[in-house]
């Protein structure tokens, strides 16, 4: 196990790893500490087959309430402001988004700037109804980062994305739900046990094929029907060579259910 220091709870079991955001007092803010812990998990992890897929979480009333504002430094010359940001993303951001497993966020409370990017980051979003959720980067004079750009238009439309970000607006998990935004919500004691099961199905799962059809779905975007269809072939290819594809065979002959290894 990585030594993350006590600002990131680490825990994996049965293939799931667990990342507890753990500055409960600064509502799980990113700070450098914490920033430089999720970059030393996603690198030491990314492709350690003890993981088939991770569940985030918050400690305390927050997921994450973004950005430090306390490290925040406008005396920072532009190129200066601009690497630091380059690090975050490049080490934080890009590792979550491009994870070759499936990623769930808990979202158990307050998620805001940053806070919300990293749970859009992840493939499944489980929120708390009573969450509070907002962008509002143009309170602080700020420039939406943390990949929101990229994220937040494919998941609610380009009007809806300009509404949130213009304005700063808070809005709650129901209301994220009803624009597309997130997967579910809950009610808050329940959060942690779907999420859970949501997470341990996905760490069951045939891993390899799970892997390749979330970066086809992010891949997709952007390509024309013909190259999707060939990246699907390609992929299909690849599944089929995996030992859980001919595990689902026999289960599917046998009429009982996959026991699926990740290979």
């Amino acid at each position: 196990m990585t030594d993350t220091g006590d600002v990131l709870l680490t825990e994996v079991s049965d293939g799931l790893a667990t990342l507890t955001l753990n500055r409960p007092d600064a509502l799980n803010s990113l700070n450098m500490d914490l920033k430089v812990a999720l970059a030393t998990w996603f690198h030491d992890f990314r492709y350690d087959d003890s993981v088939r897929a991770v569940l985030i979480t918050g400690a305390g009333r927050a997921f994450c309430a973004g950005g430090d504002l306390s490290e925040m430094d406008p005396n920072r010359t532009p190129q200066q402001a601009r690497m630091r940001q380059d690090h975050l993303l490049r080490e934080v951001f890009l590792p979550l988004a491009q994870f070759p497993k499936p990623v769930v966020a808990a979202v158990n409370g307050h998620a805001h700037g940053a806070g919300l990017s990293l749970a859009l980051a992840c493939d499944i979003v489980v929120a708390s109804e009573d969450a509070a959720m907002s962008m509002g980067y143009v309170h602080r004079g700020l420039v939406p980062d943390c990949g929101i750009l990229y994220f937040l238009p494919r998941l609610v439309g380009t009007a809806r994305a300009k509404e949130l970000l213009l304005t700063g607006r808070k809005f709650d998990a129901r209301e994220a739900l009803a624009m597309g935004m997130i997967a579910r919500t809950v009610p808050g004691a329940e959060l942690m046990s779907s999420a859970l099961e949501t997470a341990r199905s996905l760490a069951a799962g045939a891993t390899v094929a799970l892997g390749m059809t979330k970066g086809l779905v992010d891949q997709a975007w952007q390509l024309t029907l013909e190259q999707v269809v060939e990246l699907e072939t390609f992929s299909q290819a690849v599944s089929r060579s995996t030992s859980d594809h001919r595990e689902g065979l026999a289960a599917f002959s046998e009429k009982r259910s996959s026991a699926f290894t990740g290979a």
